[in-house]
């Protein structure tokens, strides 16, 4: 660093010195403001976690995860600026300031030394980061997985409710497999396999799903949910429809597809998955993939991402890319803050004179639509319409707030109707996913009976236990397979069933009969 840069250096952490003894925050937030945007911006979050002791466990093509004592520090690096979460805090996320700002009590101390890292002489070179190797060879997940055409469909049709109609339809015929690890002997764990395509159609990558699994170290309950490489881009996608494609439907994962296709499917639907979250390299391949498609005459757009919060967000950045590639003399630009967002919505001197018109129409189109306290800016300046708007999570479900996903659904497709020369649409799911309302379509139907009686008890009804939590932490409630002398044999969900005692039993409910009068009355 030469002596210059020192002298900068110098001079501004003094006049900030200066600023802490005499000016308070409310006297001039805009200059911190800036400060902070500096920071965001300009830090090399990686490289800091690194100097400061962090150690890279995972890295992929769209995040980096850090670990050091009681923190599991996940970076979102396709995101611009860098965001991060704490795995083991919740409280614990945003932008690099937050991080700072969280270990920091002194506001005016989180600022001086995001400055100081910015012109550290020693900065980190994430790039070349790599996560410490395991002794001995390590095989890759292509290594230790046997990809086969689908044998065994099970964890579809039993955890998810997906009908074999589905899986054999002319969308998903052929498109869907079943991955077989190598140390599984007898092929006893039928993960299903969703390919990751090219453009060309050749499977690049592999995204497995199976029910979720009890990790032997800590005990919780958690997701199976692999994918096998790092080519984690690549989407996953239907059959074309044979006669052409008259709508695009794309959502957050394969299920939902199935799911949606079995509830609101049409002839002439393609189906795009974006396996579970969206950054800037999977845009550009979804955009690349679509492309041929969109010039076909009568082409609509349909977006079916989960009904909560993050479902949301990913509307705003699939819609924002979809303007930037079909719109003329638009550019849109968002940043999303965990629950804030901001748009920035450029213009063309050519297209400037209708900017007030589409300010107007985007006002109209929203009104007092938000929940109260959810506030809706429009703000117009001489080349550029900014928006500013929350998306915030329900502290009691989920499930994004109605009348807030109502709000949102009619803003974004005003969007579209202003700026894309096709239609888009926004659907949403009645509970959080798609897959939540196919299985909700198939409920049993069960009454609860009086007492438990042992002897009135039989295969096919359900039972609840005394415990808050079934075996191995499922839930409480099961189904009765077989009637033993001191209890019964019941399905909780889990890879094998359990015996439950007679005492053990809360609550005996059986299967609801329908009446011939009610069947007439159920539509098909």
């Amino acid at each position: 660093m030469n002596k210059s840069r020192h002298i900068q250096i110098y001079r501004l952490f003094s006049i900030l010195s200066a600023m802490k003894n005499t000016i308070n925050y409310k006297d001039d937030p805009g200059h911190y403001k800036r400060l902070i945007g500096k920071i965001n911006r300009e830090v090399d979050f990686a490289g800091h976690l690194l100097r400061t002791g962090h150690v890279l466990l995972k890295k992929s093509a769209g995040s980096m995860e850090f670990a050091k004592e009681g923190d599991r520090i996940v970076l979102m690096t396709s995101r611009d600026p860098i965001s991060y979460f704490n795995r083991n805090d919740s409280e614990d996320k945003g932008l690099f300031f937050s991080f700072l700002k969280n270990r920091e009590e002194n506001f005016y101390r989180a600022v001086e030394q995001g400055l100081e890292i910015i012109d550290s002489a020693h900065e980190h070179v994430a790039q070349n980061a790599k996560v410490p190797k395991k002794r001995g060879r390590t095989r890759s997940l292509e290594e230790n997985y046997n990809i086969v055409p689908m044998r065994n469909a099970i964890y579809l049709t039993k955890e998810r409710g997906i009908a074999m109609e589905t899986l054999a339809s002319d969308p998903f015929r052929g498109r869907i497999f079943n991955a077989f690890h190598h140390n599984d002997n007898g092929g006893k764990i039928a993960n299903v396999a969703f390919p990751k395509f090219d453009i060309g159609g050749t499977p690049r990558n592999y995204i497995l799903y199976n029910r979720p699994y009890r990790d032997r170290h800590t005990g919780e309950s958690k997701k199976f949910r692999l994918v096998l490489n790092g080519k984690d881009h690549f989407l996953f996608s239907s059959n074309p429809p044979k006669e052409g494609t008259q709508r695009i439907v794309f959502g957050e994962s394969g299920v939902d597809l199935l799911s949606f296709h079995e509830l609101e499917g049409k002839k002439g639907d393609f189906y795009i998955s974006f396996g579970g979250n969206v950054y800037t390299e999977k845009l550009d391949f979804f955009y690349e993939l679509i492309t041929p498609i969109l010039s076909r005459k009568g082409i609509q757009l349909v977006s079916i991402f989960d009904n909560d919060a993050t479902g949301h967000r990913f509307d705003v950045q699939v819609f924002t890319k979809l303007i930037n590639g079909m719109a003329k003399g638009i550019y849109v630009e968002n940043r999303i803050n965990r629950e804030r967002v901001s748009m920035n919505i450029h213009y063309h001197k050519d297209r400037r004179g209708q900017m007030a018109h589409d300010a107007r129409t985007i006002e109209d189109s929203v009104g007092n639509a938000f929940p109260k306290g959810q506030r809706f800016r429009t703000i117009l300046f001489s080349d550029k319409l900014a928006l500013e708007f929350s998306i915030s999570e329900s502290r009691s479900t989920t499930i994004l707030d109605p009348q807030m996903a109502k709000a949102l659904r009619s803003f974004l497709t005003t969007l579209g109707g202003l700026y894309l020369p096709l239609r888009a649409k926004i659907m949403k799911s009645m509970g959080k996913d798609w897959n939540d309302d196919l299985k909700s379509s198939k409920k049993e139907r069960y009454e609860r009976l009086g007492t438990v009686d042992p002897d009135r008890i039989r295969p096919g009804d359900k039972i609840v236990l005394k415990t808050n939590s079934g075996p191995e932490g499922a839930p409480n409630k099961g189904i009765v397979e077989e009637i033993r002398p001191t209890g019964v044999l019941a399905d909780f969900g889990l890879r094998y069933s359990y015996m439950v005692p007679f005492r053990a039993i809360g609550a005996h409910l059986r299967h609801k009969k329908i009446s011939q009068e009610n069947i007439a009355q159920i539509k098909i």
